[in-house]
């Protein structure tokens, strides 16, 4: 279950937790007790922990179980309320939903199918702008939500964060600094020149000349850019560096290296007025944020070595660097 438990698996859990049984939880769903026993143990194998124990009398919740119903009980709210607005107030439909140029359009296109799925027969409009204008569209109302990178500088909207991305350097594969594991700071200083145009998103754009500058590197960009891949085309043209969150997919030509001694990261949001938030949206941002887990919980995994022959008797197991 890389995607984590949907729906049907929180109604399931819900269920043995209240009966403390799982035939009469299985009794109680109209389904076969192996299906349910199933899905339960999909949800453990998902959360890496024991949520029930088993015994011949029952079931009885867990510390960590008792924690999950609380969340499943909260999902499950959240998608009746969602549902019984949207067909008690037809006039909220269709969902008019913002993104960021930057944003992964991937995770866009499943927020979609997951709205579809929260509200059977509801629609989305979408619409892609810079973050100035996703977020003037959000406070006069011509946008629901919005999928964007913090920080927006707005306090009548409502950040619900979803993934954190390491800010790496972008760099041609055949300059010579691709060959170091990591960038000085006074080569990035000097050769950091494209950046995007901050009228498109001045309060990222402010933070992050902020926190360079603080680490002592005083960028002076001369390229703007108004798409990720305009940047990579401009790096791979002139030879010059960039900013590209760590697992963005890059041109043939073109590689990434973190900074010497220096962290940044963008934070991706889905973002939504105080006084116009659809119950829908919080379902929605939470399905995201599973998916980005798993999705850094995957690649985490990827980079670790195989383990040796020579070590795997002993159970000790190498470590990614």
């Amino acid at each position: 279950m890389d995607e984590g438990p949907d729906f049907r698996h929180f109604v399931s859990f819900v269920a043995v937790a209240e009966t403390c049984n799982f035939g009469k939880a299985a009794e109680r769903l109209g389904m076969a007790q192996p299906t349910l026993s199933l899905q339960i143990k999909q949800i453990e194998d998902w959360a890496g922990e024991r949520l029930l124990l088993r015994s011949p009398s029952g079931s009885s919740l867990t510390e960590a179980g008792r924690h999950f119903l609380v969340v499943a009980r909260h999902m499950i709210h959240l998608k009746n309320h969602a549902r019984h607005a949207i067909i008690t107030r037809r006039s909220e439909w269709p969902l008019r939903l913002g993104f960021s140029l930057f944003a992964k359009h991937e995770l866009v296109e499943e927020t979609i199918v997951d709205y579809k799925e929260i509200v059977p027969g509801g629609t989305v409009q979408t619409s892609s702008d810079c973050t100035a204008r996703l977020v003037e569209m959000l406070e006069d109302g011509r946008l629901e939500a919005a999928v964007v990178t913090l920080p927006i500088g707005s306090t009548d909207l409502v950040e619900q964060r979803i993934c954190d991305d390491k800010v790496f350097v972008c760099l041609r594969k055949d300059d010579p600094m691709a060959e170091r594991e990591s960038i000085p700071k006074d080569v990035v200083a000097e050769r950091l020149k494209v950046m995007f145009h901050r009228d498109y998103h001045p309060h990222l754009y402010d933070k992050i000349m902020a926190r360079f500058r603080g680490a002592g590197m005083h960028l002076h960009p001369t390229e703007t850019f108004s798409a990720p891949s305009d940047m990579q085309h401009m790096v791979k043209s002139r030879g010059c560096f960039g900013l590209v969150r760590e697992h963005t997919p890059l041109l043939p030509d073109l590689t990434s290296r973190p900074i010497s001694g220096f962290s940044i990261k963008f934070i991706t949001a889905v973002v939504s007025h105080a006084a116009q938030q659809r119950p829908a949206i919080p379902v929605m941002a939470y399905r995201m944020a599973q998916r980005c887990a798993d999705q850094l919980n995957t690649d985490a995994l990827s980079k670790k070595p195989p383990q040796s022959a020579s070590n795997s008797g002993s159970g000790s197991q190498s470590q990614a660097g």
